[in-house]
């Protein structure tokens, strides 16, 4: 059994060489006792970084969507320029980064952590006209897909858990592969830090980032643990005040996303498969 999970973990896993983050959210249990098909969709940090070689993976795989969260400070830092034959939907309902990345007072405790913990409070509403077009080009059969920000953890991660239930794949397993992205990040194939200092004046990201590393080093890009003070994982805290502030997760998947009883059966007879 040990040896299973190893090889599946091994099986989800890509590692490409300019790649950040990048799974297969394939081989889950899901509703009815079938399972996520292989190889339909994909969560990923920044494919900035992708080299000639990992375009060849990207282009074996036809990919047909690809659905960027990231803001539009994080693309000017590290655009996608798209080197594969097959030309993708693009979902990527762009945002201010104003909205996420906002200046820090000289000295302040609150880092990255802490901005993480309150931005998740903000995804449900900021992101979801993201959300929405990723759950409509799946369900129109737009796979396989990949669904990415810049770490391919927090926005991407948010993502995936409420596809992940609206399979019915359960809530251990979904925050599982959510903690999988610490050990599975490589921040310097996300974005070019070096650039950042240059940028601050004109760039919200950039600004951010660069009063961070004069206060605290190159450390502040290293992966942390997604949890919150009380050991519990940012997206579950995330779930439940979505949970609470429309009633169920269905809810905020019918009403914020169009996602309702149909769309969902046509989701599971899309993706997923008998056992």
């Amino acid at each position: 059994m040990a040896r299973d999970k190893e090889m599946e973990l091994e099986r989800r896993c890509i590692r490409l060489e300019g790649g950040s983050n990048l799974r297969d959210i394939g081989g889950y249990k899901a509703v009815d006792g079938r399972r996520i098909k292989w190889g339909h969709v994909y969560r990923s940090g920044s494919l900035w970084g992708l080299t000639k070689a990992d375009w060849g993976w990207i282009d074996q795989r036809q990919i047909r969507a690809i659905c960027d969260l990231r803001s539009d400070g994080e693309r000017e830092i590290a655009p996608t320029v798209w080197d594969a034959r097959q030309v993708p939907l693009q979902v990527d309902e762009i945002y201010s980064a104003d909205h996420l990345f906002t200046r820090r007072r000289r000295g302040s405790e609150a880092g990255v952590g802490e901005m993480e913990t309150r931005l998740y409070g903000l995804f449900s509403r900021l992101l979801a006209p993201s959300f929405r077009g990723f759950f409509r080009a799946l369900i129109e059969g737009h796979v396989p897909a990949i669904v990415h920000c810049t770490a391919g953890q927090d926005r991407t991660g948010l993502a995936v858990s409420l596809l992940l239930t609206a399979l019915g794949v359960d809530r251990d397993t979904i925050y599982a592969d959510y903690l999988l992205s610490t050990e599975l990040r490589i921040p310097k194939n996300e974005m070019d830090h070096s650039l950042l200092p240059a940028l601050a004046d004109s760039n919200a990201v950039a600004r951010f980032y660069t009063d961070l590393m004069q206060e605290r080093g190159p450390d502040v890009f290293k992966p942390r643990r997604l949890l919150d003070a009380n050991g519990i994982p940012l997206v579950e805290v995330a779930l439940g005040v979505i949970a609470r502030d429309w009633g169920s997760l269905e809810g905020y998947m019918e009403e914020e996303l169009g996602v309702g009883p149909a769309e969902i059966r046509e989701l599971r007879d899309r993706l997923l498969e008998k056992v």
